[in-house]
């Protein structure tokens, strides 16, 4: 599956592994690696990189993510998990590549305005001239999240996964490209029902970038909205094939290699959650590509059925259902190879 190494403050994930898992085995499909072939940290323009001594006077924070990651690497190197590297940085040209193509393949004919399911195992249906694959028991729901509330009709979730399209600047200079997607302010973010949406102990997971000013509104407006209490704040770092983060640890207003995953409970968690960890992948080429949090949640949700809801999903999670403008971009054939 997904997980590739575990240990007390941090899980090793695959979401090349996760999406193979998952995927059909009539037709036999699987993701095209080239997706994940990073290897070598990028700029913007995804052109490999020189290496630099880490910087030591670091804020607290993104020093301690940094701190856990130089213990972890010499045991990922150990096991085998990252690729030895040899010769000169080279640019990642061929994951840069195919995520334009899906890009374009997917972009070109976009499925608005409809719901489905698949109850069964994993599927290829055609829809409006292209083939997308779907997991098994999934369920979508491919419509504007304004329309949350009314589309499920009162159901209730153990665990609303959400990964909202922050305003950035990144984004909005892509606005005339089909890889720019609606962004959406903190307000309208405030607004979607999320405290209708949650159970009783049921948790709520957000990821975040590097900005103050989006992970404070999480804590002091969004959550105390949703009335959730925030138990976690996890990190996903980015790295090469070969162990290296995919930019630099650098001081504020700087990029950084990780994300921030925020979680909240409404009432008392179910399961102790760790108050910290570090989730460790190497990342898809295409933007905003997150990998599954199937596996590592798990533990802390119910022990039979839990039902997940991730909004503003962009692909599609067996067992869970998902709900966003583009929820099956990333479910269409250009993102995978026959075997």
């Amino acid at each position: 599956m997904s997980v590739l190494y575990e240990n007390e403050g941090a899980v090793v994930l695959s979401m090349e592994n996760y999406l193979n898992s998952i995927a059909p085995v009539e037709p036999a499909l699987k993701v095209n690696g080239d997706l994940f072939e990073i290897i070598s940290p990028y700029t913007f323009r995804g052109v490999a990189k020189a290496r630099k001594p880490p910087c030591c006077k670091l804020p607290p924070k993104i020093s301690e993510v940094r701190i856990k990651y130089c213990k972890l690497l010499p045991v990922l190197r150990e096991q085998g998990l990252v690729k030895k590297l040899q010769g000169d940085l080279v640019k990642n040209t061929r994951a840069l590549n195919t995520a334009e193509l899906v890009y374009e393949q997917s972009g070109k004919c976009p499925v608005r305005k409809v719901s489905g399911c698949n109850w069964g195992p994993a599927t290829v249906q055609t829809i409006q001239g292209s083939r997308y694959m779907f997991p098994e028991n999934c369920q979508f729901f491919c419509k504007d999240i304004r329309g949350v509330g009314k589309a499920l009709n009162g159901r209730q979730f153990d665990l609303v996964l959400l990964d909202p399209p922050w305003w950035n600047k990144y984004i909005r200079r892509k606005r005339k490209t089909s890889h720019a997607y609606e962004m959406m302010y903190n307000c309208d973010l405030k607004a979607i029902p999320v405290e209708a949406l949650l159970n009783e102990g049921g948790l709520v997971a957000v990821w975040c970038t590097n900005s103050t000013q989006h992970l404070n509104y999480i804590k002091e407006e969004l959550f105390p909205k949703w009335q959730a209490n925030l138990v976690a704040t996890w990190h996903w770092l980015k790295v090469t094939v070969h162990g290296e983060p995919v930019c630099e640890f650098s001081k504020p207003p700087g990029k950084q290699p990780f994300e921030h995953l925020l979680i909240g409970c409404k009432g008392a968690p179910r399961e102790a959650v760790p108050q910290s960890r570090l989730l460790v992948s190497v990342p898809s080429a295409i933007h905003s590509h997150k990998p599954a949090l199937v596996e590592v949640l798990r533990p802390f949700l119910p022990a039979d059925n839990p039902e997940c809801l991730e909004l503003f999903a962009r692909y599609l999670l067996p067992n869970w259902t998902s709900f966003g403008n583009e929820v099956l971009r990333f479910q269409h054939e250009s993102l995978y190879v026959e075997v």
